[in-house]
């Protein structure tokens, strides 16, 4: 069965609520579409109180579907219809090229072809966004950030993290990153009360690992953030 995640949003706190029945309807109707189409819903995603003319990266919850999606290798989005993903046509239409792009499929239960649809009106509307360029370096840089953010959380689950335990979005390897058995020599060098300039040259002698006094310095730091985030995430993985 093909793995897909849901999406559901409400525009007004007025209609979020246990005795509200606005992602109830739309939760039943796109369970009806994934039991009928042999799709396996993984996981569920809820923005609630979330106007649909605000654009999709500025979605709490609409993110960190796609973000999970990253990181469980899923490519395909249902929700109720279109207006789920937006009541604005032109963010509709941005968010779907912004989402295609990425190779996800979108899929509105209520009319499952509408996002491959080639009528008069789609086409163009997808032709003048093409003539607009400037709209979308307008919104590069939210864009960038929003792809970092995901990239940083996702890195993280990893163990790709700064000295800080939070998850890197790119820049150089640190030389434990490359060379993970220079932590331990280091540490034991330190315990044998050897200067930073010594342990950097015995590294490089018995190891031919090149790292400068200062980077010794750096990478005893950094070691205990390491440390505490590795005990963390195993805890959190014993905890599951």
């Amino acid at each position: 069965m093909t793995p897909v995640v849901t999406y559901l949003r409400t525009s007004s706190n007025q209609n979020v609520g246990v005795d509200k029945d606005s992602d109830t309807r739309q939760r039943l109707k796109i369970d009806d579409y994934v039991k009928s189409n042999g799709y396996s819903i993984h996981k569920e995603f809820y923005d609630s109180g979330v106007k649909g003319t605000l654009d999709i990266l500025n979605r709490p919850r609409f993110m960190e579907m796609i973000t999970y999606c990253d990181k469980k290798n899923i490519k395909t989005i249902v929700f109720e219809n279109s207006t789920r993903l937006s009541r604005d046509l032109i963010c509709q239409e941005t968010g779907f090229q912004y989402l295609s792009g990425l190779g996800f499929t979108l899929i509105s239960v209520e009319s499952p072809d509408s996002f491959v649809d080639e009528s008069p009106t789609s086409v163009l509307v997808r032709q003048i966004l093409g003539c607009i360029s400037q709209f979308d370096k307008s919104t590069i840089v939210e864009k960038l950030k929003s792809s970092r953010d995901r990239k940083k959380i996702i890195n993280r689950d990893k163990g790709i993290i700064d000295r800080n335990g939070k998850g890197k979005s790119g820049g150089r390897l640190r030389i434990s990153e490359k060379n993970p058995d220079v932590i331990d020599f280091v540490v034991k060098s330190r315990k044998k009360k050897l200067t930073y300039r010594r342990i950097s040259e015995l590294v490089e002698s018995e190891m031919d690992v090149k790292i400068s006094y200062v980077g010794v310095k750096n990478l005893l730091d950094e070691i205990e953030p390491l440390r505490k985030y590795e005990r963390n995430r195993k805890r959190r993985k014993n905890g599951n």
